[in-house]
């Protein structure tokens, strides 16, 4: 990454403020159906373009740029990334319905379908979750493990930033109390 933080980061915020109407619109309601077709098929391709973006710079050390979060919206990989990644969702739910834990192996056993459809778009869904699946085996694990590893390092930030805001809001509280306003 080094070098490539801002691009990196610029990448991310992007991905996360294009994702800002969905989450308004997931409010329940009438409204919330619009969200779901948001969802499949903008937010799909969007997540779709940040993985693919990412693998090539990984792998190529190309440049992460905004236009990468967009690459699937051409007729080579839009249709294969909304169907990959609502296979992949359905299927995973159907597991877990069954069970939490059989839901979460079949989880981690899907989570290369669009890697591979990125390097493969001839291939269809269900062959790129079933690669998948053959490709993970014997890795699940260690993608559990490292998906935990960054998850507990998430345990110390999201507390800092929580509190972070809360004595800011302290702050302001008491700024806005000693003009004379009541709390």
């Amino acid at each position: 990454m080094k070098g490539n933080w801002g691009s990196a980061i610029l990448l991310y915020v992007v991905s996360c403020v294009l994702y800002v109407p969905y989450g308004i619109l997931n409010r329940g309601g009438a409204i919330a159906g619009l969200a779901v077709l948001l969802l499949i098929f903008v937010y799909l391709p969007i997540n779709f373009g940040l993985l693919r973006t990412f693998l090539a710079f990984a792998r190529d050390k190309r440049p992460l740029t905004i236009e990468g979060l967009f690459c699937a919206f051409n007729n080579t990989y839009y249709w294969k990334a909304i169907g990959t990644g609502l296979l992949s969702g359905i299927y995973t739910f159907l597991w877990t319905l069954l069970l939490i834990v059989p839901g979460i192996i079949k989880g981690l056993s899907y989570a290369m379908a669009l890697y591979i459809v990125s390097d493969n778009p001839e291939i269809g869904c269900d062959e790129a979750i079933e690669r998948s699946m053959a490709m993970m085996r014997g890795h699940k694990m260690r993608l559990f493990l490292m998906q935990l590893t960054l998850g507990i390092a998430m345990l110390w930030i999201v507390p800092y930033y929580q509190t972070v805001f809360a004595n800011f809001y302290l702050e302001i509280k008491a700024e806005y109390e000693a003009a004379g306003n009541a709390a």
